[in-house]
């Protein structure tokens, strides 16, 4: 078994609408390093889109790391 982390851009004004989400490539073998890389990217993420454009829309990240079977 292995975990997929899939990570939303979420605006958190109002009805919290979210883009379409966002497969990370690489599996991972336990949850616990899936949700670290969800931080990590998602810090990465949050700074391309720039500190005026987060504060306006009020963006954050959701994410879930899904647990896939491995054939």
């Amino acid at each position: 078994m292995k975990y997929i982390l899939i990570l939303w851009v979420c605006s958190f004004v109002g009805q919290n609408q979210c883009l379409a989400p966002m497969e990370f490539p690489k599996q991972f073998d336990s949850w616990y390093e899936c949700s670290r890389a969800a931080h990590q990217e998602s810090v990465k993420i949050m700074s391309k889109m720039g500190f005026q454009k987060v504060n306006e829309l009020k963006l954050g990240m959701k994410y879930n790391c899904q647990l896939v079977r491995v054939i």
